[in-house]
């Protein structure tokens, strides 16, 4: 627990988890201004911390994550149905 809340973020560590959230959102077709976006955002850091430090640790937690791959994939097709039909 002590690595978990004391975990400091360098450039190399802020580039793993920024690369990871990145190829996370456009494979999803978020916009980074959609709350899910935000809620991503946290939810990336905190795999981060619970100790999935290189690249693709950190994809393959995101993977076995639920809501990072499954819920959010539903909520962004959702979301782009209804833009969709708002035209």
């Amino acid at each position: 627990m002590r690595d978990f809340v004391n975990a400091t973020f360098g450039s190399v560590e802020l580039d793993i988890i920024s690369q990871a959230l990145e190829e996370w959102r456009t494979s999803i077709g978020i916009d980074r201004a959609a709350p899910e976006y935000e809620i991503a955002a946290a939810t990336v850091v905190t795999l981060f911390r619970e100790g999935n430090r290189t690249l693709p640790e950190l994809q393959a937690a995101i993977s076995a994550h639920q809501w990072l791959s499954r819920d959010a994939v539903e909520m962004a097709k959702v979301s782009v149905h209804s833009a969709g039909k708002a035209s």
